[in-house]
Formats: structure tokens, sequence, C-alpha cells
């Protein structure tokens, strides 16, 4: 606890952008001297049983709004990706906090890297369900990076220039298809199906009423052992953003979506 940690995964869910209190400070309502200022790190602090040092009192305080300092936050969930699950095992999901510049830097469905504390704060709410005192964990963000990003900066410029002249060859389309599972025989048509997924296209919208997705979906039937696994193994080890998975972790009626309920906000989402 208390440590810089470096986890990777794919966020499923965001919530909302919300203000949290760093540091707060009090006026006495009886001299109207101004206590503080305190730094929180959880829930607003009680003043009672505080002694005034102007005046001596033990209050009532109120909250000076204008002195206080608030930061927006947000949480988002980090769920190991499938393709490292072992079979039979459902992934694990771990809460990160995002401040600052931070937030709205990931989306759901994204693979990234978080860098920062993991800390433990104490749940009210589990600790009504369970009866005895709960801590959870999460961790508090310093540094959010995308996969995708990762791998697009750590091109070289002889990488770049060598993507620019393959892109001029006439025979690009050929050796491009030659590259798909070289190890596998045949199958060409699905190879080149497989190499337009994974390539991808440009969306188009038509005069903004109707949208044209770029990319398509590939549905791969066949009898046992006619490669079928090594095709998607293939594009597992190639397109960074690809996440392989199977039937093991899922419920008997398939991959499904399911319906949460946000403990902050106490909203339905998916």
């Amino acid at each position: 606890m208390g440590c810089l940690v470096k986890v990777s995964g794919v966020v499923t869910r965001r919530s909302s952008v919300f203000p949290q209190l760093k540091v707060c400070r009090y006026n006495c309502t009886n001299c109207g001297y101004v206590l503080g200022p305190f730094s929180v790190s959880g829930p607003e602090p009680k003043m009672s049983g505080h002694v005034c040092p102007s005046c001596q009192a033990k209050g009532p305080y109120v909250l000076n709004t204008e002195q206080t300092v608030y930061c927006n936050y947000q949480k988002v969930t980090l769920q190991e990706s499938p393709g490292s699950v072992p079979a039979g095992r459902l992934p694990r999901h771990k809460e990160v906090i995002l401040t600052w510049d931070l937030i709205d830097t990931v989306r759901p469905g994204e693979e990234v890297e978080v860098t920062g504390v993991y800390n433990t704060s104490f749940d009210s709410e589990m600790n009504r369900k369970t009866g005895f005192p709960v801590f959870s964990t999460s961790v508090e963000a310093n540094h959010v990076q995308r996969k995708d990003e990762a791998d697009r900066n750590s091109l070289t410029e002889d990488e770049e220039r060598e993507i620019q002249r393959l892109a001029k060859d006439p025979q690009i389309r050929q050796k491009i298809l030659r590259s798909v599972a070289p190890s596998i025989h045949g199958h060409s048509n699905i190879k080149m199906a497989i190499a337009l997924s994974m390539f991808g296209g440009q969306c188009k919208d038509v005069s903004s009423k109707h949208r044209i997705r770029g990319d398509i979906n590939v549905l791969l039937l066949g009898d046992p052992g006619t490669a079928k696994s090594q095709f998607l193994k293939y594009v597992e080890k190639t397109a960074p953003r690809a996440i392989y998975t199977t039937g093991q972790g899922a419920t008997a009626v398939g991959l499904t979506a399911s319906v949460h309920k946000e403990p902050v906000t106490r909203e339905w989402t998916l």
C-alpha cells in the first residue's frame, strides 16, 4: 500500500466528472475567525470538538466556500485483458482515480497502462453490508498511456520510410497476402478477408444522415482442425488492439452485457 505501481488492462466503465474536496477552511460563526487550511483525502472533515483560537468557542463552524479548493476527479474501472486471463477464471478489475488533466483521457473499450499510487480507503457501503470494517483499494493515477499510442510512438524513422516505400510497391497486395499466417498453406480468400479487417478503412458520412463504418467483421466457420484458431492467434499477435478470448470464461448464454449501479452517482450503467 502507498507504493507506485504500474498496471495494464481494458477500461470497462467510466464515471462522470465530479468535484473533490482537497483543501478546506472553516469560519467561526461567533467571531468570524478562519480556521485551516485542512488537507482532505476522504470525506469532508467534521469540526465538532475543535476550539476556535480567537474566541475559544467550540463552534458552530461553516465551510468557507471562497477559500476552499476543489479538484475534478473521475473513476474508471480497469479490467484484466481477456487474452491474459487463464481459461476458466473471470477477469479481475480495479478502480482507478483520474484527476486534473487525466480526466477523459480514456474511453471504455481502450487498453491502457496506468502508473499511480496504490491506496486504500474505508468503504462505508460495504461496511454496512458485511457488518465489519471493510477497506477498498484503488489506484490514484499519475500517468495514463493508451496501448495504441505506445505502439504508434514506437515506430522509428527508418520504419516509417519503409512503410511509405512499401505503399508505392505495385505488388504490395500479394506481399500482404503472403505475410498473413505464412505457416498455413492456401486459404487465400480467408487471408485476404483477415488482412482487410486488420487494415480497416475510412468511415464515411453520407449526407450527414447515414454513417458507413470503415471496418468489417469476419466470421470463420469450418470443421475441426482447419486452422481457424491459428488465424485468430495470428491476428492477436499482429494487431495492436486485438484481444483473444474464448467461451470458457463466459456465461452459458455467451458474451453478454450486464447492468450495474454506479456507487457514486447511483445511476445504472452498462
